[in-house]
C-alpha cells in the first residue's frame, strides 16, 4: 500500500474520531520510518519553518533513518479560496486537513486537502476532498526546511 495513501486514511480516521489532528511528520529512509509529533508549532511561517529545520536535526540526532526517501506532514489549517485574501483575514476562510508530502529522492511535493464538515455543536461530521487546482506543483517550505535540518547532521552522500 502506497505510504501517502496509508498515513491519509489514518489522518482521517483520527480527525474523524478526536475532531482534530496534531501536527506529525512521518518520515522514511533506507533504515526505517518513524512519526514524530510536534508539539509546538509557530505562529508564523518563519517561526514553522524554523520548527521543521529542528524537527529535522532532532530526528538525525536522535532516530536516524538512514538516507531519507519520504517526508509526509499532517497538520489542520485554515484555508481561503481567495489567493489574495489571507486565511486569518477571510471571513469565508475554511478549515482542513492537511497531507504534504516531499519525495526526498525527487523533491516532487505532492497535498492533499480535506474541508472539515462540522454540525452545529462543533463536532466533526465529515471530511470531503477538496477541490485543488490541478495545475502545477506544490511548493512549500516546511518539508524542504525538515529535509534541510536532518541532512545538517546526516549529509547524504551519494
Amino acid at each position: 500500500m502506497d505510504d501517502v495513501k496509508a498515513i491519509t486514511d489514518i489522518a482521517k480516521r483520527v480527525f474523524l474520531k478526536d475532531g482534530y489532528h496534531a501536527p506529525i511528520i512521518f518520515a522514511k529512509g533506507t533504515t526505517g520510518k518513524v512519526a514524530i509529533q510536534l508539539a509546538n508549532f509557530g505562529a508564523t511561517a518563519s517561526e514553522r519553518e524554523l520548527d521543521m529545520l529542528n524537527a529535522g536535526t532532532w530526528l538525525a540526532c536522535t532516530q536516524n533513518v538512514g538516507e531519507l526517501d519520504l517526508i509526509v506532514f499532517v497538520n489542520e489549517a485554515w484555508m481561503s479560496r481567495n489567493p489574495e485574501v489571507l486565511p486569518s483575514l477571510d471571513p469565508k476562510r475554511i478549515e482542513v486537513l492537511l497531507i504534504n508530502s516531499l519525495d526526498a529522492r525527487t523533491q516532487e511535493e505532492r497535498l492533499l486537502s480535506f474541508d472539515v464538515i462540522r454540525d452545529p455543536n462543533g463536532h466533526v461530521r465529515d471530511l470531503k476532498r477538496s477541490d485543488l487546482p490541478e495545475s502545477g506543483h506544490p511548493k512549500g517550505k516546511l518539508l524542504p526546511a525538515f529535509q534541510k535540518g536532518y541532512q545538517i547532521v546526516s549529509p547524504v552522500h551519494n
